[in-house]
């Protein structure tokens, strides 16, 4: 859904994440009086919003005044837990809670308990509130909704079930609109929360990212009219995530470990374009997680990629940098992964992409622009500079 031009970079299409406060005018949350929360990048003497509803829905008027596509995103179950949230009514344990050198723990906060619980029916009421706004706002842009954003904790068959229900919300209030449905992971959550089944997603060679595993729709297929239905698989390098595929098996003392653990073992990795045994790795893998429904004629669009180049250099994760100082400086690992992945997805014809993120802020994969934030400087946070070259010419690539 992207347009890459020489000007030097453009697009046509913008993945918008929301919150379920994001909806609710004047909700404590989102109201931009506050001075505990950091407002980026708005300058209030060009833009004046009372909450955050007021400066999403102008947002969206401005971006259909100037021929920006929308997908509109529900990205979590709260804006207190974010992208953590494997699950429409989640609460803890949350992933990374144990994790060393993590500040995103909240352990101590629930979507499913409390004032602003949350549950499939206010969920599904969201669906219904940003599926109204095109006819609301008198806007054209809004191409789709993406029902959630990596439903890591559902297993495939549960995931469908609610895919279905987000399209038929969507469709009660506005037939245009398609239903944006990513996958999910490489486990389920039983009953217990905490507590994990395996989810098939192929050759176990490859762990899929959250959000990557389709693997399931070729035997549970989802029940909306396929040209209603686009598939929007998340996949990431080691700067998101240290997966075994990206590390050298050979050495034993290496095999089952990821991420940190491999790191502190000293693992080295396998991530390079000259290496064929790990392209041709990580090409199966895609194919059996979501390539073989393009093959299908379906719509895929890659909803999520991205990542600092020089990872694992991270200026607001620098652990990892100590973790895997025993690295080669001169291979930018998650730059080679996202090199391989563009080869991938252009063989494949799946030149319509979204890519994390256009913002500098990302914990993870820095954005598209470049940020004045660092250790030595954090009063740089929200300040943008200029667009990322490298990272341009590659996505210019997909042309």
């Amino acid at each position: 859904m992207t347009e890459i031009t020489a000007a030097p970079l453009s697009f046509n299409t913008v993945r918008f994440p929301i919150a379920p406060q994001t909806l609710v005018k004047g909700h404590p949350d989102g109201l931009y009086s506050r001075t505990d929360v950091k407002i980026r990048n708005n300058d209030p003497t060009i833009y004046s919003y009372a909450d955050s509803y007021e400066a999403f829905t102008d947002f969206l008027i401005q971006a259909n005044k100037n021929d920006l596509y929308v997908i509109l995103d529900m990205h979590s179950c709260s804006n207190h837990i974010g992208w953590r949230a494997g699950k429409i009514d989640d609460g803890p344990p949350w992933t990374d809670a144990n994790r060393e050198n993590y500040q995103y723990k909240k352990e101590n906060y629930y979507c499913n308990q409390g004032e602003d619980a949350y549950d499939v029916n206010k969920w599904l009421a969201d669906i219904h509130t940003m599926a109204k706004l095109p006819k609301q706002l008198g806007i054209h842009n809004i191409i789709g909704i993406d029902c959630f954003n990596e439903p890591f904790k559902y297993s495939w068959s549960t995931w469908a079930d609610l895919a279905k229900m987000c399209y038929d919300a969507i469709a009660a209030e506005d037939d245009d609109l398609i239903a944006v449905v990513e996958g999910v992971s490489a486990s389920h959550e039983t009953p217990t929360a905490g507590v994990y089944d395996p989810e098939p997603f192929g050759d176990l060679n490859t762990n899929p990212n959250w959000g990557e595993n389709l693997y399931g729709q070729q035997f549970d297929p989802i029940q909306i009219p396929k040209d209603r239905l686009c598939f929007s698989p998340h996949t990431y390098g080691p700067a998101v995530y240290v997966q075994k595929q990206f590390i050298d098996q050979t050495n034993p003392a290496c095999v089952g470990l990821e991420d940190d653990a491999a790191g502190k073992a000293k693992c080295n990795l396998v991530v390079e374009r000259s290496n064929a045994t790990t392209v041709a790795n990580l090409r199966k893998g895609w194919d059996q997680h979501f390539g073989y429904l393009v093959d299908q004629k379906y719509c895929v669009i890659t909803g999520e990629f991205g990542g600092y180049k020089g990872w694992p250099n991270n200026p607001v994760k620098p652990s990892a940098a100590t973790i895997w100082a025993h690295l080669p400086t001169s291979i930018r690992y998650d730059w080679e992964w996202q090199n391989i992945f563009v080869d991938y997805v252009k063989s494949k014809g799946m030149t319509d992409f979204l890519y994390w993120s256009i913002n500098p802020e990302s914990g993870d994969t820095g954005g598209l622009y470049n940020h004045a934030y660092t250790l030595s400087n954090q009063s740089g946070w929200g300040v943008w500079q200029g667009l990322d070259s490298e990272k341009a010419s590659l996505l210019q690539s997909l042309k």
